[in-house]
């Protein structure tokens, strides 16, 4: 790998420098999701026998985003049913920044990689004629050399920018469902705090 690495040349390093970075990145969002999907299957099914049931505190301490919406929800469910869904959709465009948080680092490493790979493979021809120059074609491992070095950053920027793109499609796709599926759940929200109101008012 090291070898890789040093026959790469500094361009090399730094798309692998990129490729770090977007996998911390896709990790980190892969994990956090994962948590979101964990605190809807883990509360949502019991929560209307737990509202019925005089819970005011049916996610915990969760602080996910359904538990955030709730509390927002519950804090203002004692006035008028407009200022429920206004205060819902100030949580719903917070959450929305949270669910796409460092997405930008995947575009923009998926859109700057590839022109690495090709500063790099640039480079690394300039090297090539360099050397045929100054020994001209007697010396073919100082060639080859250079030759390696183009094809090193072509290869690894086209992998990064595959790699990135992948991840950015696939949480933003991610990002878009469980959006509206928190638009969903404010909905249900709602109901279930204008009838647990209805209730203890009678």
């Amino acid at each position: 790998m090291y070898d890789v690495v040093a026959k790469g040349g500094v361009v090399f390093c730094i798309i692998i420098t990129c490729s770090l970075l977007a996998m911390t990145v896709a990790i980190q969002r892969w994990w956090f999701y994962r948590l979101v999907e964990r605190e809807d299957s883990k509360y949502m099914p019991g929560l209307g026998q737990a509202v019925a049931a005089g819970n005011t505190r049916p996610f915990g301490d969760s602080d996910g985003p359904l538990a955030r919406l709730w509390a927002v929800m519950q804090a203002v469910c004692t006035k008028e049913s407009g200022e429920m869904s206004a205060a819902a959709e100030v949580v719903l465009d917070k959450e929305s920044l949270r669910l796409e948080k460092y997405l930008y680092i995947l575009a923009t490493i998926a859109t700057i990689a590839p022109l690495l790979g090709l500063l790099g493979t640039v480079l690394g021809m300039i090297k090539t004629f360099h050397v045929a120059a100054m020994s001209g074609a007697g010396n073919p491992q100082l060639l080859a050399e250079g030759i390696a070095e183009a094809l090193y950053n072509t290869a690894a920027g086209l992998f990064v920018t595959v790699f990135c793109i992948i991840c950015h499609n696939y949480y933003r796709n991610w990002s878009a469902r469980r959006l509206c599926m928190l638009e969903t759940r404010a909905k249900e929200f709602s109901s279930l705090l204008i009838k647990g109101g209805n209730n203890s008012g009678h």
